[in-house]
């Protein structure tokens, strides 16, 4: 053996792959890690044994037609997967690349096997891990979007779909927030409309940087909700997917919406109550473009002869009509409201706002008889009427105060009337 020969030799043994050489079929020389690869202890197991013997029945007919294919010598094969049979009955996937050489003068086969059961280990506990991440997501209450940078979706968990009120398996591969703004309407908090170009996935595109949402989303089949999440990059690089996590949060919005009109207004009459008279009369006033207002404080004058002849149900029943009615006369863009048991606020501003008017209109209305439960009975109303131009000093509590006053005067003078607030108690 000349000296390149034994170098050659002495690279292949020390080499960390698997090297063999048949002639033939047989195997003529197997390196270390052959050996180890194939459970072997000794050569002898090996060398003179048909590489038949140590290849899977399924992966032999490829292994044959890739030796046949090698005609040029030092040129290697494309890299084949087979299973190996190997010493005890183990099966193990391995890469195998065969070369035509010569061996010791003759014409043989060396082929390299890389052993992939490492890999082949780490492939199928990342499928594991995928599978078992893919069934996290899908049983999430949350709703979970993972779109491509052009805003193709690539997975949508059930939670997202049920929300959207789209088809799962229908949107993967299609652009979703475009054809969400066609198709139906995407709003903000103020009911504006949002253009697609500013939806979460688009602004996070833009700027790289999570963004954070609440919209409202009109569903195809007519039906509202609100989603509220974040849509954020999956990796730190501009071509990442994204991925857009949202909470259907449409029951928690019109709870919260429930509460807040609950606690501003009446629940027997569904009138704004005092809390939210005085608020829009506080805005009103602070507002530098307003021009004069005027505040009838109503009160009924005989709902308590009602409620000692007939009962509470029917005094109740016609605090309802008398609401029903003061909201039929009083013009749009005034207020009126339930300050108290029988008594009511008449808030005017603007053009439209005759207050004589609108106090005869009162008036007029609570005059006609009401039929309620076969009784038929009359309600008549004594009104405190103030004036309150601009640059007025009085505070919100003033004002209502001097217009009770007024009022206690309608009263006094034998009620059924309107009495203009003035500084002598006089209308």
């Amino acid at each position: 053996m000349t000296d390149p020969d034994r170098h050659y030799k002495i690279l292949i043994d020390h080499s960390p792959d698997a090297i063999v050489v048949h002639e033939g079929r047989r195997l003529v020389f197997v390196n270390p890690a052959a050996l180890r690869l194939v459970g072997a202890h000794s050569r002898d197991q090996v060398v003179g044994h048909l590489f038949s013997e140590f290849v899977d029945q399924g992966s032999l007919g490829a292994l044959r037609e890739r030796i046949r294919s090698l005609e040029v010598e030092g040129v290697p094969s494309t890299p084949t997967e087979m299973m190996l049979r190997c010493i005890g009955g183990r099966q193990t996937p391995v890469e195998s690349r065969s070369v035509l050489t010569l061996w010791e003068g003759r014409p043989a086969y060396l082929a390299v096997l890389r052993d992939l059961s490492a890999q082949r280990a780490a492939e199928r506990a990342a499928a594991a891990a995928e599978h078992q991440f893919a069934s996290v997501v899908s049983t999430l209450a949350e709703g979970v979007v993972v779109q491509d940078p052009d805003g193709i979706v690539q997975s949508i968990n059930a939670a997202a779909a049920s929300a959207l009120g789209v088809d799962a398996a229908a949107v993967v591969g299609r652009d979703l927030p475009r054809e969400l703004v066609r198709a139906i309407t995407v709003v903000d908090t103020d009911g504006r409309p949002v253009a697609h170009a500013d939806l979460p996935h688009a602004t996070t595109s833009r700027t790289g940087r999570p963004t954070r949402f609440l919209l409202g989303v009109t569903r195809p089949d007519g039906t509202q909700v609100w989603l509220r999440g974040t849509s954020a990059l999956i990796d730190d690089h501009p071509l990442s997917h994204l991925v857009a996590s949202f909470t259907d949060i449409t029951a928690e919005r019109a709870a919260a919406a429930q509460l807040a009109y609950q606690a501003t207004h009446d629940s027997l009459t569904d009138l704004p109550n005092r809390l939210h008279v005085v608020s829009v009369l506080t805005e009103t006033m602070a507002s530098a473009e307003r021009g004069p207002i005027a505040v009838l404080y109503v009160d009924l004058d005989n709902l308590k002869t009602i409620n000692d002849s007939f009962g509470h149900s029917i005094g109740d029943a016609v605090l309802r009509e008398v609401s029903r009615r003061l909201r039929a006369v009083v013009p749009d863009g005034c207020q009126v409201g339930r300050v108290g048991g029988d008594e009511f606020v008449v808030l005017l501003a603007g053009p439209s706002a005759d207050t004589d008017e609108v106090s005869e209109a009162v008036h007029h209305a609570l005059s006609r008889p009401l039929e309620l439960d076969g009784w038929t009975m009359g309600v008549g109303a004594s009104i405190g009427h103030v004036v309150v131009p601009q640059g007025d000093g009085r505070t919100i509590d003033d004002l209502l105060r001097d217009a009770d006053m007024a009022m206690y005067a309608a009263k006094g003078a034998g009620g059924n009337r309107t009495v203009r607030f003035s500084t002598d108690r006089t209308g």
